[in-house]
């Protein structure tokens, strides 16, 4: 029984479970007034069957595995990066992405024991900002941007 309490097992029901809800939000969109060919919502669709999928079959593995995997050791450190990411998530549509994001990626990059801080500046600003690089002005898919200025 050990095996059901595991980190990983946990994460990947959280992310099956999160998938899910969000596919079935997409079912009851009406878009056909749109005049589009394809539904906004049939690429989401997409990716969160596979994002399911893989989760599932993750799942499995884990569970048919021979060994045990160590238990959740450190479920404060799990708690604060559940409420970091809701808060992340929440926080994007007040301040735009790359204002939430980047004391999101110091913190995460911190709490899996990252600890130099040359490191974790230099990831905190430059994930967040080759993904604004690459929806905003790549892609031409705009992240919301900040109150405080339009350059992110």
């Amino acid at each position: 029984m050990q095996i059901i309490y595991s980190e990983r097992i946990l994460v990947l029901l959280a992310v099956l479970i999160a998938a899910g809800g969000l596919f079935a939000s997409t079912l009851g969109a009406e878009y056909r007034l749109l005049g589009t060919v394809q539904s906004p919502v049939f690429f989401p669709r997409i990716i969160l069957g596979l994002i399911m999928g893989l989760s599932v079959i993750v799942m499995v593995q884990d569970l048919m595995a021979q060994d045990i995997p160590p238990a959740v050791e450190k479920w404060g450190t799990l708690v604060v990066f559940v409420i970091a990411s809701l808060v992340f998530a929440n926080a994007i549509t007040r301040l735009g992405f790359m204002v939430s994001a980047v004391p999101f990626s110091a913190l995460a990059l911190w709490i899996f024991n990252i600890r130099s801080p040359l490191i974790i500046a230099a990831y905190a600003v430059a994930v967040p900002g080759s993904i604004v690089v690459l929806f905003n002005h790549i892609l031409k898919l705009p992240l919301p941007t900040s109150p405080f200025t339009y350059f992110f």
